[in-house]
């Protein structure tokens, strides 16, 4: 037995004599294999972004701990609860469950989860029926490097000029290709959606109507006519319950 400073090592010299008396080669190369010795763990499954959207908007039963407290009969009763979409931005921003936590344990998720570059549609998930065009492109990628204690973030966004994707690392920009976007570091998604691409910025269709309004010599509207057609939707979709 001998050691260096970090670790020890046990060596073991076989007499020759003795090596042949009570060591089989060919025994030791005939030994039956456990079926556990050829097991190999499954690659870890990858989910796609619209299973995630359907579960977030799947219902879901309230557990006897977590009971809901009903207005009419004034007793916590068990219950289900269900989130739908009614209406989505012209940027929509999605953020996947990275972390998980419990009472005796924190874990960040690496799970890949599969996103679309272009075509996201969300139509399937909105439950109102004049919701409008709902088909959204990516813009960019928040990631995510690291444990919950810390960690580095990095991003992929697309040039709106060019066209091309980039890859942002603190102070350095390179350019990247679509195969290397959807990652398991992918934190925060960026979509926007496909029918303001048309001009330039976020709302381009709006600026460029209100644009060519004013060129035509059509009065726009102003913000106390807007505040009251507001106040006329809201009230319109206001939903009562006894």
């Amino acid at each position: 037995m001998f050691s260096t400073l970090e670790r020890s090592f046990l060596a073991l010299d076989w007499d020759p004599d003795l090596k042949k008396r009570y060591f089989d080669e060919n025994a030791a190369e005939d030994f039956e294999k456990h079926e556990s010795v050829e097991y190999k763990p499954p690659k870890k499954p990858f989910v796609k972004l619209k299973d995630c959207i359907e579960l977030f908007t799947t219902k879901e039963k309230l557990g006897a701990e977590d009971p809901w407290y009903c207005p009419n009969c004034k007793e916590h009763q068990q219950a289900t609860k269900k989130l739908d979409l009614w209406s989505l931005p012209p940027v929509l921003v999605v953020h996947l469950k990275r972390f998980s936590y419990s009472r005796y344990m924190r874990d960040k998720l690496d799970t890949l989860v599969d996103f679309p570059i272009t075509d996201l549609d969300m139509s399937e998930f909105l439950i109102n029926p004049n919701a409008g065009p709902c088909r959204y492109n990516l813009i960019a990628v928040s990631n995510h490097y690291g444990g919950m204690g810390g960690g580095h973030y990095t991003a992929f966004a697309k040039n709106k000029d060019d066209g091309k994707w980039y890859y942002f690392d603190d102070s350095s920009v390179s350019t990247a290709s679509e195969d290397q976007i959807v990652s398991k570091a992918a934190y925060v998604l960026f979509y926007q959606r496909q029918d303001t691409f048309s001009g330039t910025g976020f709302f381009p269709l709006d600026r460029e109507t209100k644009g060519a309004s004013a060129a035509a010599g059509i009065p726009l509207e102003s913000d106390e006519d807007s505040n009251d057609n507001d106040n006329d939707i809201e009230n319109e979709n206001c939903m009562h319950t006894n």
